[in-house]
């Protein structure tokens, strides 16, 4: 298609827009067509938009192999969404047709942004809303598993004008809000930031689309669980979505997950109760955390290469985050068990352990069975076991330096997990 761009715009009533316009590029006919767009709703609530469809359609198939760029099938959409708000499988159907011809494997995901944005917000039962969410799903596996595409067509960048297109998309919602904050409602404000700066890549914003449609479908599926056990349902859960981040292979949707849970709260589904929106962040620490990453493994790493830092630091915080949660729970239990054993004894003559490891109680406590006091009752012999064979582990495989175990200790005063800055071979046991 040619640099410059003549379009007739018809069906308005100034003489000025009844012309036929010249146009140096597209970015300049989205810029003009957005004010035509607004003008025209804003005079009639129900304007006709078939000749403005029309003329658009023209402008997307004069594009070779019927591959326009991204800015111009959303402008499209959104015509075509404006008159039927309620029919989504149309809109999904008609974005779909462009996956085909594109040589990308990110601008197809990313021109589903709309359609997940409305999904988000509808008020449809929540059995249609899933069902359309795994159609979406089904289109990004496919774009995902295309393999090697054209280098070029990964490193397009958006329009300077991508946030006022927005506007057209958000024409309905309340005047107020952001379009950003419409459009991209389950990720969160970094990631948003990052699509207002210029030059951001739709690589990127395909990215964020994946994470949106999948923690979208992790919404909807603990929301139908009801009466699933927790453990269950986790256990499930943790499967799907580690299946889900694997088969996508999507180093930008797995950044931007890992961010979200970097800076929380969580942005999930609205009707989720809290005690659902804390599976939902335990199943995603779940899955990023024991996923075997294909994206950041590999026979050989080039050192030089930077682009995986971000996401390995991402994953290293994250992790270090679930250990401290479940530090605290160790805490718990550490405290529980001392003061049950000491009201047991009728006295602290026992002592207390001299650490906060699960080892190191369970060690104490097995000392408190010889001496008498009934803990494991027939367990403990199994329990004994268990702790000469880990003892015997400990004694003959080396196989992590004291460097290495010394990385990470037990903050004395938060009882939180961090990272040893002073060094040194002596140090003293948790106080309890």
């Amino acid at each position: 298609m040619a640099d410059r761009v003549l379009v007739d715009f018809p069906f308005m009533e100034s003489a000025c827009y009844s012309l036929s316009c010249y146009f140096p590029s597209l970015e300049s006919l989205l810029d003009f067509s957005t004010t035509c767009f607004h003008a025209a709703v804003s005079a009639d609530p129900d304007p006709d938009l078939s000749k403005f469809r029309t003329i658009f359609s023209r402008v997307i198939n004069n594009y070779p192999d019927l591959d326009p760029p991204l800015e111009a099938v959303w402008f499209f959409s959104a015509l075509v969404f404006y008159d039927a708000p309620d029919d989504l499988l149309s809109i999904l159907h008609l974005i779909s047709a462009f996956t085909a011809s594109s040589p990308s494997a990110a601008k197809p995901v990313a021109l589903l942004a709309p359609v997940v944005s409305e999904l988000f917000h509808s008020a449809k039962p929540r059995g249609n809303i899933e069902a359309l969410v795994k159609a979406v799903l089904r289109c990004i596996s496919t774009c995902c598993s295309r393999g090697e595409v054209d280098a070029d067509a990964e490193t397009e960048i958006m329009l300077p004008g991508f946030g006022e297109l927005l506007k057209v998309w958000v024409v309905r919602k309340p005047r107020g809000e952001c379009p950003f904050q419409v459009l991209f409602p389950l990720v969160g404000d970094e990631a948003r930031q990052e699509l207002t700066k210029e030059g951001s890549s739709v690589t990127f914003l395909a990215g964020v689309v994946v994470a949106e449609a999948f923690l979208l479908m992790l919404c909807l599926k603990v929301q139908g669980a009801g009466g699933v056990p927790h453990s269950d349902l986790q256990n499930k859960l943790r499967n799907w979505a580690i299946s889900c981040i694997s088969g996508f292979k999507n180093q930008q949707f797995y950044g931007v997950l890992l961010n979200m849970l970097e800076n929380p709260p969580l942005p999930v589904y609205s009707p989720l109760s809290a005690d659902d929106e804390i599976l939902v962040r335990d199943v995603l620490y779940d899955a990023l955390i024991l996923l075997d990453n294909a994206l950041l493994s590999g026979a050989e790493v080039d050192q030089a290469d930077s682009s995986h830092f971000p996401i390995s630091v991402s994953r290293l915080v994250i992790t270090v985050d679930a250990i401290n949660d479940v530090i605290n729970d160790v805490i718990n239990d550490a405290r529980y068990l001392t003061s049950w054993a000491i009201s047991q004894a009728g006295t602290d003559q026992h002592g207390k352990p001299i650490a906060i490891t699960p080892q190191a109680f369970l060690k104490w406590l097995v000392e408190l069975e010889d001496k008498g006091l009934k803990v494991f009752g027939e367990n403990c012999s199994r329990i004994k076991e268990r702790l000469m064979h880990d003892e015997g582990k400990d004694d003959n495989q080396c196989t992590i330096s004291q460097s290495d175990l010394d990385l990470f200790l037990i903050d004395k005063q938060s009882h939180h997990e961090g990272m040893d800055t002073k060094g040194g071979d002596d140090e003293e046991a948790v106080e309890m």
